[in-house]
């Protein structure tokens, strides 16, 4: 349904009314040919060596990468201790950055509007008490010694919560990092709003919603996220294998959560993890990405669209996935996938503009802390991991 709000038009779940105006994006397989152009593999590596010639090259050992690191530490102590925050607070979040006003600014009226937007579309309450911190450092360098450890290495952007605090870490407030910290925002929403919402559609919202922009003044929904990693996508990829899944809700642990069989993922039997790890390591399925084509597919096309919010409402009160699709939109898992595949084959997807804006400019208190007050951010960093 379409709402409009005098001259605001909003988009609401199930997501109807209009037809969305096409904005051409590279498939896959122009995706592909980059990386084969570039040299770059699509697939996750499979032994640590490389062969050129009759030369066998290994992969550098365990203690020389941590010996690397160590080297590291002294660097990682004098940023702490010379860094100096400037702080941004605006009605629903606390940024902290090494960058500069400017840029805090822009983070913050991105995420508020994001916010705004979101919950609105969901029907919700805002769930979080307290404001959602924000600390975005103005490059990765800064970033890294910050990841978790049991975190992705390659991440951009994590998250940290608690009953008290919902903390989101960037690796850089530049626009085109933006989606990463929104992905994560989503994530933490829709954990809190739902909480039984499966965690393949949770996800694929997370996917979908992370690129929310603007652009000439329209805020825009619908486009491709950027990936870490990409691969071709297989017509035999799981569907049941998805479903079943019911693993964390952060981006970075991802691609985790997918190929491995751990206490955090959830696979339902042993047989189901290990058909995924086949999966895997056959054909390096980017199963988030897939997600992301399903909703979008779910929420877009024609045929899924009108009773798309009916489904929503179903698998996030408890019913199993398999059998909303069956008795929601008559479809059959095969005959799902089958329409998913020929979705994921399309060369366009819908990116819709929404005449969206906030009732309000964000006009964000800013003030630079010393830094010793600084430090107390990046120690509740430290003891979070």
């Amino acid at each position: 349904m379409l709402r409009r709000y005098g001259h605001v038009s909003e988009i609401r779940l199930p997501l109807w009314g209009r037809r969305p105006r096409l904005r051409r994006t590279p498939g896959p397989a122009a995706d592909l040919k980059n990386k084969a152009d570039e040299g770059v593999g699509c697939g996750p590596v499979d032994r640590p060596t490389l062969a050129i010639g009759q030369r066998t090259l290994e992969a550098p050992r365990y203690g020389t990468i941590m010996l690397a690191l160590a080297s590291l530490f002294p660097l990682v102590n004098s940023f702490a201790a010379d860094t100096k925050f400037v702080k941004a607070v605006s009605d629903h979040f606390e940024l902290y950055t090494t960058d500069n006003q400017a840029a805090a600014k822009a983070a913050l009226t991105h995420f508020e509007t994001v916010r705004r937007y979101l919950l609105r579309a969901i029907n919700a309450e805002d769930p979080f008490a307290a404001p959602v911190r924000i600390v975005g450092f103005k490059s990765p360098g800064e970033y890294g010694p910050y990841i978790p450890r049991n975190g992705d290495l390659s991440s951009k952007a994590f998250s940290i919560a608690d009953p008290e605090r919902v903390t989101i870490v960037m690796s850089s407030l530049k626009p085109e990092t933006y989606q990463y910290g929104v992905h994560e925002y989503v994530s933490l929403v829709f954990a809190r709003v739902a909480p039984k919402m499966p965690y393949w559609l949770r996800l694929g919202f997370s996917e979908l919603y992370s690129t929310l922009h603007t652009t000439n003044g329209q805020l825009m929904l619908g486009s491709e996220p950027a990936r870490e990693f990409r691969s071709a996508v297989s017509a035999d990829f799981n569907m049941e294998v998805m479903f079943s899944l019911k693993g964390g809700v952060s981006r970075n642990k991802a691609a985790a959560d997918f190929y491995a069989e751990t206490s955090q993922t959830g696979v339902a039997n042993s047989k189901t993890g290990a058909a995924m790890a086949n999966l895997a390591s056959t054909q390096g399925v980017d199963y988030p990405v897939i997600l992301w084509q399903l909703t979008h597919m779910l929420m877009f096309k024609k045929e899924y669209s009108p009773k798309f919010g009916a489904f929503v409402g179903a698998v996030s009160g408890g019913e199993d996935t398999v059998a909303a699709v069956l008795r929601v939109f008559g479809q059959s898992l095969a005959g799902l996938q089958q329409d998913l595949t020929l979705y994921i084959k399309m060369p366009a997807h819908a990116v819709v503009g929404l005449n969206f804006q906030l009732d309000k400019p964000v006009a964000p208190r800013m003030s630079q802390l010393s830094a010793g007050d600084s430090a107390f951010i990046l120690e509740d960093l430290k003891a979070a991991k």
